[in-house]
């Protein structure tokens, strides 16, 4: 369908949720040690901050700053702030550190995964 908005009953129940809203509207996988991103969906950059630290920049904008990142560093959840020289906004997602089990910043392998969702402009 072309619809802008599709509306789809849910597992099992006569629930409905709106199918746009579900889905993952960013991704990226990339490995601090190189700074390359080795696979994306709407994701025009990643910059080194420091070591542990970076920033990915949309390709497409979200409408607001209430956009939901998730981030995991090999099997390790990620640190996602935002300060002054990263704030988050509707074309970033603020500095992510990576960080690994001993909770040092880490710029190396294993890679970094992001999944933010949220309604793009």
């Amino acid at each position: 369908t072309t619809a802008g908005s599709i509306v789809v009953t849910s597992e099992g129940t006569s629930a409905e949720t709106n199918l746009q809203q579900g889905l993952c509207k960013a991704w990226a996988v990339y490995d601090m040690g190189d700074n390359a991103v080795d696979d994306s969906n709407n994701v025009a950059s990643f910059v080194d901050q420091a070591t542990g630290i970076g920033r990915l920049t949309f390709t497409n904008n979200y409408n607001s700053v209430s956009h939901a990142d998730v981030a995991m560093v090999g099997n390790t959840a990620v640190d996602i702030y935002y300060e002054n020289s990263v704030v988050k906004s509707t074309s970033t997602t603020g500095a992510l550190a990576c960080h690994n089990t001993s909770d040092a910043d880490t710029d190396g392998s294993p890679y970094c995964s992001v999944i933010t969702t949220g309604d793009l402009a």
